[in-house]
């Protein structure tokens, strides 16, 4: 780690206290981080969700980092370097679910903990290392649409505001996918994300309310909770589209609480969201294919690809997955 000797165990407790690691006299060596990953077989590729000649953006998303600090190193380093991993950025879901792609039609696949977003990364991530962050999806949504202009008031000054400013610049990139290029896949990890905070937060609400008699049971208090944690999900995916200029209210491929029909059978499915060929179920009950809803989602005329069941974290187990789509659902 270019400390040796006694000098590490003090160099250490300066990081601990700090997060940063003390400069050395020898020259810092350089390697390159490249998050994107191709979906197909999990090779490194040169831009996101594909290999060196069809990456989606035709960017080059490396950075150069000191190896010397934390979050440095190479890929394939152990200690503290290898953390750089917990900011693996996904553009496809089939990247964001490890083994989808493989998986038995029809079983769930749970989602990578270190995928949904920087907060459990939170004691690794620097300022530094949040300004590289915010360049880079700068420089990945200006090439693909030129004319696009950041409104910013500043750097922000606190570590929670660095992280609302990164899941912002991600969330306008898969804007700019969709609208541009009209790929839908980097919108549909957004939607996850988004779906997946937005539910925890309105979890812990809801037993807030709960616990002061708030919420008034007509069922059970499961079901009383259920219903808050949809309708309050619901309003902040429909504002964070809208912030975004993205309709989804009406019959588009990006939409919120909305009616899928199933003309074969004259019925119809209402998922919290859809986006393109994935329909989104948040729930607090563990749902499978042999759940009459999500076979019915299946079966209505969009005929989703995929169901992603989406879960407070607070749960525990297996609390996100998807179920790709199986050959023959009834």
């Amino acid at each position: 780690m270019g400390i040796s000797g006694q000098g590490q165990p003090t160099a250490f407790s300066i990081w601990m206290r700090t997060g940063r690691w003390p400069r050395v006299e020898a020259p810092s060596v350089e390697v390159k981080f490249n998050p994107w990953h191709d979906p197909r077989n999990g090779q490194f590729t040169f831009g996101p969700g594909g290999p060196r000649s069809t990456a989606l953006d035709g960017t080059q998303p490396s950075w150069t980092v000191n190896a010397n600090q934390p979050g440095g190193g190479s890929r394939g380093g152990g200690g503290r370097g290898s953390n750089i991993r917990a900011f693996h950025d996904p553009m496809t879901l089939e990247q964001t679910f490890p083994g989808l792609r493989n998986s038995p039609l029809g079983t769930p696949v749970a989602v990578a903990d270190n995928i949904l977003g920087f907060r459990s990364a939170a004691r690794q991530m620097t300022t530094e290392m949040a300004d590289r962050w915010v360049k880079t999806y700068l420089q990945q949504i200006k090439s693909i649409d030129p004319t696009y202009q950041y409104a910013s008031l500043g750097p922000p000054s606190t570590f929670e505001g660095q992280m609302r400013q990164l899941n912002d610049l991600r969330f306008r990139r898969a804007e700019a996918h969709m609208r541009v290029k009209g790929d839908l896949r980097p919108l549909q990890v957004e939607t996850l994300r988004f779906l997946q905070d937005a539910t925890n937060r309105a979890y812990e609400n809801g037993l807030k309310l709960q616990r002061a008699g708030r919420l008034e049971p007509r069922l059970s208090p499961n079901e009383a909770l259920g219903n808050y944690i949809d309708r309050a999900v619901r309003s902040e995916l429909r504002e964070r589209y809208g912030a975004l200029g993205i309709a989804s209210s009406g019959n588009g491929l990006v939409r919120v609480n909305r009616r899928e029909n199933n003309t074969s059978e004259r019925t119809y499915r209402i998922p919290d969201a859809r986006v393109g060929s994935v329909a989104f179920d948040v729930t607090l009950t563990n749902k499978t294919i042999l759940t009459a809803q999500i076979r019915g989602f299946f079966n209505t005329d969009f005929r989703p690809e995929m169901v992603v069941i989406i879960r407070p974290t607070q749960l525990g187990g297996i609390y996100t997955y998807a179920i790709r789509r199986p050959e023959n659902v009834k």
